[in-house]
């Protein structure tokens, strides 16, 4: 059996990084096994996610990037910032 060459640049194309990325997870788990197999380094578009949802100050330090105010999750928490001087009611 004679090795076939393979073009690595496909798996750069952005229609193929859309479909691999909407695709049930048993199809992406074939296509990294298949690539894992061949000896092909996964594209950063088809590694795992962490497993679990992400953790509220994640979350929060996500809408606080983008509410564009000062006023944050981390800072409302540690009492910085403009929450530095509220008092507790």
């Amino acid at each position: 059996m004679n090795p076939t060459p393979v073009d690595l640049s496909r798996l750069h194309d952005p229609r193929v990084i859309d479909h691999i990325e909407k695709v049930d997870s048993r199809i992406r788990g074939g296509f990294r096994l298949c690539l894992d197999v061949l000896g092909i380094e996964l594209p950063d578009y088809a590694k795992c996610k962490p497993a679990g949802r992400p953790s509220i100050a994640k979350l929060m330090a996500a809408a606080d990037a983008d509410s564009g105010t000062i006023k944050t999750y981390r800072h409302e928490k540690l009492k910085l910032g403009v929450f530095a001087n509220v008092t507790q009611r």
